[in-house]
């Protein structure tokens, strides 16, 4: 059984008074991932679903496509290591840190940061709604599924549903990861998301957007606020995000009509 958190003697304040006690803190560990014999990155994560985060991560960056690129998955969980042999990808290990500058303006796509999310980001066609009442059940989902965060207060989480169900779940320190983390559960899983929806309890900056989008979710729920960098590419690749979802309130920023009263 993996060990999520560790024990820490600490201070407690209330007001003047200070209290000697026990608290648990969440785990960071520095996960190295290798394609094809390479080093690849190194993810500072949260111990759990690191074969899914590591399948994931390799998905969003255009490393893999479909399960059949991959051929070998061997992890070393003592020094925290993940080896993947698969196919030879098309998009350079260099595209990963190269720069893409976009001319667009106005009116036109948003702009990206990274050369391999313009190759591998297009606008979303997926027609799929759900009633408010389903929005508000992914949300209360949150509140009421998070013991690591009621324990530490120290992680993200998120989610996909469909048709009020949910799915899958991960959660993490990092909020890049819990959405590598469900996308590898998808990849694994052979579910394609076109028609699913993603909740999520931090905000949305363009980084996370870019990441739903490559996952092509067209609704994304978030308990926290989003970026206007993230609205305008949300709007320009018609994907819906909703913002500061609580209880029975939240806001709906982009493509409204996926969102039934």
């Amino acid at each position: 059984m993996i060990n999520e958190t560790v024990t820490y003697t600490i201070l407690k304040a209330n007001g003047p008074q200070l209290e000697q006690i026990e608290d648990s803190v969440v785990r960071e560990i520095p996960l190295t991932i290798h394609y094809n014999r390479e080093e690849i990155a190194t993810l500072l994560c949260s111990p759990s679903q690191t074969e899914e985060l590591t399948l994931g991560f390799l998905l969003n960056e255009g490393f893999i496509r479909i399960p059949e690129d991959v051929y070998e998955l061997r992890e070393d969980p003592i020094d925290h290591l993940v080896w993947v042999e698969g196919k030879p990808c098309l998009l350079q290990k260099e595209l990963m840190s190269k720069r893409f500058v976009s001319a667009c303006c106005g009116k036109s796509r948003a702009s990206f940061c990274f050369a391999n999310d313009a190759l591998m980001v297009k606008p979303l066609t997926s027609a799929h709604s759900i009633p408010l009442k389903e929005a508000y059940e992914y949300t209360n989902f949150l509140q009421s599924h998070l013991p690591l965060f009621q324990a530490t207060g120290g992680i993200h989480s998120g989610g996909v549903g469909y048709h009020g169900k949910v799915i899958l779940t991960s959660y993490d320190i990092g909020r890049h990861n819990v959405f590598d983390k469900l996308n590898g559960s998808a990849f694994r899983s052979g579910l394609e998301l076109e028609n699913y929806i993603i909740f999520f309890s931090g905000r949305v900056s363009s980084e996370i957007l870019l990441k739903v989008a490559k996952m092509r979710v067209p609704i994304l729920i978030a308990r926290g606020a989003p970026t206007d960098m993230a609205l305008s590419q949300a709007a320009a690749l018609n994907i819906t995000i909703v913002g500061f979802a609580r209880e029975q309130r939240l806001n709906i920023y982009t493509c409204p009509e996926r969102i039934s009263g």
